[in-house]
């Protein structure tokens, strides 16, 4: 795995601004998925701490260093390396339960490492060891996890520094249009605000490679949510906010004809959540409520916390005691109401990523939440977590293969 700058430095950004249960198959169930050391995790939930995990999307052979023309040598069951949160198609797209997640493996596998793996010789695009050559961007995947061989990403030629928009592709959202709204975190570094949103069209064909940057100057933006009016939400730890974006919002790239890209008519900007408000001081990821308008809200430092507020951005209530979560990152909720996390479990003292893991809170009959209840440990820089139905997926999890335990030494930053 290489070391991802963008999520390596976004530890110390975050400081300096504070100086259910298996069943038969027929039978769907929730499953909490978790992008973590560029694979894919599938907690099979059972209400319990340490449910079963397996690996619905792994990023390389067994052993990368094998040659794909020797028969004996395994190819990954996708060999995608994917990160942040799972995004399905809206159906007027037409895309029959496809869905796209941050993908960055061309650059992981074959210029981040020294030297590239074997697989990146591999030119046949129906070969299992096959990779490409995308930049940094979002792949498309079937309802079985397996990769459609197209990627939606904005330029970069490889020859130079990666571009905004190929730094760190984190979030997606799609609005009722049929448009993808992702995230580019950016190197994270504390005052560079070089994190980007940027807008997708869906084309004729159904494909995206038409997009506008609706800004570049944002403080490593975290992944963005929607609400029912369609304005979108993202935290910036690195600007210590959470900002909210308002239509106007472009309808296709001609609306930044320009060597940028960026809008010409920029979408209305304001501060969604007061500073400190209900103690949380660094937002670092949003998700809504069900059944609500409201919001829940994590911040990853001074404190490491998680609060509800309303859809004015009003604390309402606390949900996980200051201190308590590892430095929470990806959020989401369950069909139940229970809420699931990620936890990047930050160095006190370095702030460097440690082995981080997955979290949930339930809660009682009076909606009172629980305390934590931990399902994964040991887990390399875990952000996205997405719950979906199991009926919405192509594919048995609980035949597929355990996710690889690691060692308290293998684990960390990417």
């Amino acid at each position: 795995m290489s070391m991802r700058p963008g999520r390596l430095t976004l530890a110390a950004v975050l400081l300096l601004p504070a100086a259910a249960v298996p069943v038969h198959a027929a039978r769907a169930f929730d499953v909490v998925l978790n992008a973590q050391g560029e694979y894919l995790d599938a907690y099979l939930v059972n209400g319990k701490a340490f449910p079963p995990r397996v690996a619905f999307i792994d990023p390389d052979p067994p052993d990368p260093a094998c040659l794909p023309s020797d028969p004996t040598c395994l190819p990954p069951r996708v060999g995608r390396h994917v990160n942040g949160k799972l995004c399905f198609f809206p159906r007027r797209v037409h895309r029959h339960g496809e869905f796209v997640l941050a993908d960055d493996a061309y650059r992981e596998a074959c210029l981040d490492s020294h030297p590239p793996q074997a697989r990146c010789s591999v030119t046949d695009p129906q070969s299992p060891f096959f990779v490409g050559m995308d930049p940094d961007g979002w792949a498309i995947f079937e309802r079985s996890g397996k990769w459609t061989q197209e990627h939606i990403h904005t330029p970069w030629d490889f020859s130079a520094p990666q571009p905004q928009g190929n730094i760190d592709p984190q979030g997606c959202v799609f609005d009722k249009k049929g448009r993808m709204f992702g995230n580019d975190v950016g190197r994270g570094q504390f005052g560079a605000n070089d994190g980007s949103l940027i807008v997708f069209f869906p084309g004729k064909d159904r494909r995206y490679t038409t997009f506008c940057f609706l800004d570049k100057e944002l403080g490593a933006p975290g992944m963005p949510a929607m609400d029912d009016e369609g304005n979108i939400y993202v935290p910036e730890p690195a600007g210590v906010r959470l900002t909210k974006f308002s239509p106007p919002f472009p309808s296709s790239a001609a609306e930044c004809d320009n060597p940028e890209h960026l809008v010409t008519t920029p979408p209305v900007k304001s501060r969604f959540l007061a500073p400190g408000a209900g103690g949380l001081a660094i937002p670092v990821s949003i998700v809504r409520v069900p059944h609500s308008k409201h919001w829940y809200i994590a911040g990853a430092l001074g404190p490491a916390i998680i609060n509800e507020y309303d859809a004015d951005g009003a604390f309402v209530r606390n949900i996980v005691p200051a201190n308590v979560p590892k430095n929470p990152l990806g959020m989401d909720v369950g069909r139940d109401g229970t809420l699931y996390y990620a936890e990047l479990n930050l160095d006190p003292v370095t702030f460097d990523t440690r082995c981080g893991s997955v979290s949930m809170v339930r809660f009682d009959k009076h909606r009172q939440p629980q305390p934590p209840v931990t399902l994964g440990k040991n887990l390399r820089f875990p952000d996205g977590v997405t719950v979906v139905r199991s009926s919405r997926f192509a594919v048995n999890f609980r035949q597929l293969p355990p996710s690889p335990d690691l060692t308290p030494a293998e684990c960390g930053g990417e």
